[in-house]
């Protein structure tokens, strides 16, 4: 049986075992996918360890993703651009292969909505590690140009350096955008109910509007772009397209998104039931 797993801190309240062992069963697949937790500043033991251990495959999730690309032997161009690794692939010699797949995840997530993402205006809030990997997966689907919202100006600047069509924004620019990403966390949390990332007095009608946040599912955000007339799509399609893409790396194919998305909600309506934090 080949092992994958996520390491991350905290990782309790992960869905990522249950998506991928729900797809890895629906296709009989001779896998098995377990969660470690990992301190911040050890993600290069841990990789050490499924050098050792044989493990074949590895997801990375905070805060690690940055100190993972230090860690492999190799990185794939979108793990190079957005510098954060998420899925660490085994290659046939044995040596790691550092690949992002948010960046393609949260696009796949868009297009699965109806979103065209060519000559597309995009605005990307936040310019972390999930903001980077989502500019870079997006420059090469021939957007027009990313405006990158953060508080800090100069991680903005950072971020939007990964590509020639994204500079520094302001939040007025959500207005003449036809997509908008949430990449922060604001809005995660039942506590987090009245928060935005941005001013939403800027989104519009017909607007294609990203959350990353699955906790709630349903957003501040996300409500008050529907509100508006905009077309969203949850964290949580993000988090299985980006999952799908971590498994065709591993084994060559795309597994279901319709079984990952169904066994997450399931877990997600039991962890509310017993009221097991999600977030």
């Amino acid at each position: 049986m080949n092992v994958a797993a996520v390491i991350g801190s905290p990782i309790k309240q992960s869905l990522s075992p249950t998506i991928h062992n729900a797809a890895f069963q629906a296709h009989g697949d001779d896998w098995i996918y377990v969660a470690f937790h990992v301190a911040a500043g050890e993600a290069s033991q841990a990789i050490q360890a499924m050098r050792i251990l044989g493990i074949a495959g590895l997801s990375v999730t905070m805060p690690h993703k940055e100190d993972a690309c230090d860690a492999v032997d190799a990185l794939e161009e979108s793990a190079r651009q957005a510098h954060s690794v998420n899925t660490i692939v085994r290659q046939a010699d044995g040596s790691l292969l550092g690949v992002n797949t948010d960046g393609e995840g949260c696009c796949n997530a868009l297009e699965s909505a109806g979103a065209v993402l060519a000559s597309s205006k995009v605005v990307i809030i936040g310019a972390g590690g999930t903001a980077r990997a989502v500019i870079a997966a997006m420059s090469l689907r021939g957007v027009a140009e990313i405006a990158v919202v953060n508080r800090t100006n100069s991680r903005a600047k950072d971020a939007a350096s990964i590509t020639s069509l994204a500079r520094v924004g302001v939040e007025s620019d959500i207005a003449h955008a036809n997509i908008v990403v949430n990449t922060t966390p604001v809005g995660m949390g039942a506590s987090s109910k009245s928060e935005f990332p941005c001013d939403v007095a800027f989104l519009g009608h017909g607007q294609f509007v990203l959350d990353v946040v699955y906790s709630p599912l349903n957003t501040p955000f996300l409500r008050a772009a529907r509100k508006v007339g905009a077309t969203t799509v949850d964290g949580l399609d993000m988090l299985v397209h980006q999952g799908a893409l971590q498994q065709q790396h591993w084994l060559g194919r795309l597994p279901s998104v319709e079984v990952m998305r169904t066994a997450a909600l399931e877990e997600l309506g039991k962890r509310s039931a017993g009221n097991v934090p999600i977030a």
